[in-house]
Order: C-alpha cells, then sequence, then structure tokens
C-alpha cells in the first residue's frame, strides 16, 4: 500500500501556510474560489488553472474557498479503467473554507486495490453535507473492499469542523483499515468516521479526533473491534 512518510504532513501545512500568506499579501496569487462539480482527477487538478500555486507538484491549492458540488469528486483512483491502477495520494491545501455538499466525495480508492493515502489541510473552516434528496451525504474514502489495506487520513482544520449526519469518513478495508486523524479548532462530527477490518483476523485503524480549543483536545478515539464499528460521534 502506498502511504505518505512523516514529512508530507509537514509540507502540505506549510504549502498552507504560504498559501495563507499569499493571499494575505496578493503577491502571489489572487485568493480564488474553486468550485467543482463534476468528477475530477487530482492529476488534471494539479498545476492547472485552477491550482493557486501553479505548480505540479502533487498538491492541488486552492487560494480561497473549496466548493465540491453536488455530483463533483477530487479522485485518483483510475476508475472506469479496464486495468486499474493502485489509486495515489491525495494532497489538498485551502486557504479558505472548505465545502463539500451532498453528493460531493474525495476519493483514493477504486474498491479493487489498496486505499492510498488523503491528507487536507484547511485554513479556514471544513463542512460536510449530509444526504438531500437524492444526493448522499458527502463522502472522503481511502477504503479497500476486498482483502487489502485501506490508505490512512489527515484532515487537518485550523477553524471549525462539521460532519453532518450521513456524511463518511472512511478508510475500511479487509484486511488491514487505515488511520484517521481529524484535527480542528472544534469538531462536531455527527457523520461516520469508520476504520474497520472485515476480515476476522484484520487490523483495526486508529481513530483520532482532536479539538485544539476545547476539553476534548488530545483525546483519541480507538477504532472498534476487527469486526467493525465506528467512531462515536460527538455531541
Amino acid at each position: 500500500m502506498a502511504r505518505f512518510k512523516k514529512h508530507w504532513r509537514w509540507i502540505l501545512v506549510a504549502t498552507l501556510a504560504e498559501c495563507v500568506l499569499f493571499v494575505a499579501s496578493q503577491r502571489i496569487f489572487a485568493a480564488s474560489n474553486v468550485t467543482i462539480s463534476t468528477r475530477e482527477n487530482l492529476a488534471s487538478l494539479d498545476g492547472s488553472a485552477q491550482d493557486a500555486d501553479g505548480s505540479r507538484n502533487g498538491i492541488f491549492t486552492v487560494g480561497g474557498n473549496l466548493t465540491l458540488a453536488r455530483d463533483g469528486a477530487i479522485a485518483c483512483d483510475s476508475s472506469g479503467s479496464s486495468a486499474p491502477a493502485e489509486p495515489c495520494p491525495i494532497r489538498i491545501a485551502v486557504g479558505g473554507n472548505l465545502e463539500m455538499k451532498s453528493g460531493s466525495a474525495i476519493l483514493a480508492e477504486n474498491g479493487v486495490m489498496d486505499g492510498s493515502p488523503i491528507e487536507v489541510a484547511v485554513a479556514g473552516d471544513f463542512r460536510m453535507h449530509g444526504p438531500q434528496g437524492a444526493a448522499s451525504g458527502a463522502l472522503i474514502s481511502a477504503s479497500n473492499r476486498n482483502n487489502g489495506s485501506g490508505g490512512n487520513i489527515s484532515v487537518f482544520v485550523t477553524g471549525r469542523i462539521w460532519t453532518e449526519e450521513g456524511s463518511r469518513i472512511t478508510a475500511d478495508a479487509g484486511a488491514e483499515a487505515g488511520d484517521i486523524t481529524i484535527t480542528g479548532q472544534s469538531t462536531e462530527i455527527r457523520g461516520v468516521v469508520s476504520s474497520r477490518a472485515a476480515a476476522a483476523a484484520g487490523r483495526k485503524g486508529t481513530i483520532s479526533i482532536v479539538s485544539t480549543s476545547d476539553e476534548t483536545a488530545g483525546k483519541t478515539r480507538p477504532g472498534a473491534s476487527p469486526l467493525g464499528g465506528d467512531a462515536t460521534p460527538s455531541s
């Protein structure tokens, strides 16, 4: 399974910090907002006109707000390929807010091979919407539905985090589930956060939900038994 080395997290955070400074000064790029309403591959976004840093560096950077509208997705999952490749890591840095509407997704999975890591850093607030009408809840997934491994998921937000009921953050797998870390100034987790292993001998992932501004800071909520279970949403 492809995994991030630890230094990638700090590179991502450093990139985000630079993004915020650049937005404030407007010396390098304008704080443009980006809305994604169709399925986009990370490779097509990285280094594109929508990528605020303009560099093909493996990180999709947005200077302002990033909105994933209904049916909007950022994926690296080789979906639809006759010979699917292993999903690649997804790294997203947002200088403003990140909002995932109902029916949107961030995917580093293809259901066949091991999931890959997802790292998201947000300078503002982050919200995942639940189901609305025929649209399912917003989804972040690095899962593997066969007997492989899930990718690790890390969400780092300097502001508030809301995940509505019916949204999902999942690193489930058949054999070895991925670890999930969610960090924000405050966290209101009402959606599912799941890191389960389907196999009896599988390894559950660790789920860590940290609020940096209140009494829940530093507490870790472990994944449930190897046969499954989800993190308990915060009140």
